[in-house]
């Protein structure tokens, strides 16, 4: 099969997180949370039904371009080795960030910014 490198543009938008200040009851909450399961949850919102003036789970209607680049063609291996894999997944990185910088600022971002893939 083909790896794929495809990015989309404005899913950021479509929801908004709130972030609580250090020391806030929000923020103690969030971290007794992380201390007994593992992870801090966030709170987000998007509009409601009727009304984007009002908070609700639809998303903002914020339009939202997927950009497709070339396929990658991956041979067929019976027992890849984690070269094989480190080689392909560099691969798509690579391409992923170029597909990235050719559209950033044709979708409202800046030429300064960047893609972070952690």
């Amino acid at each position: 099969s083909d790896l794929v490198p495809v990015y989309s543009f404005g899913e950021n938008e479509a929801y908004k997180q709130v972030v609580f200040e250090e020391g806030s009851w929000g923020r103690w909450i969030q971290k007794k949370f992380q201390k007994y399961v593992g992870f801090a949850p966030c709170v987000f919102h998007g509009c409601g039904f009727f009304s984007t003036d009002s908070w609700g789970l639809v998303p903002y209607p914020n339009p939202i371009t997927t950009v497709v680049g070339e396929p990658i063609t991956v041979p067929k291996m019976e027992q890849p080795s984690q070269k094989d894999v480190d080689l392909y997944h560099s691969m798509y990185l690579t391409s992923l960030q170029k597909l990235f910088d050719k559209y950033k600022t044709k979708f409202g971002l800046s030429e300064s910014d960047v893609l972070e893939i952690n």
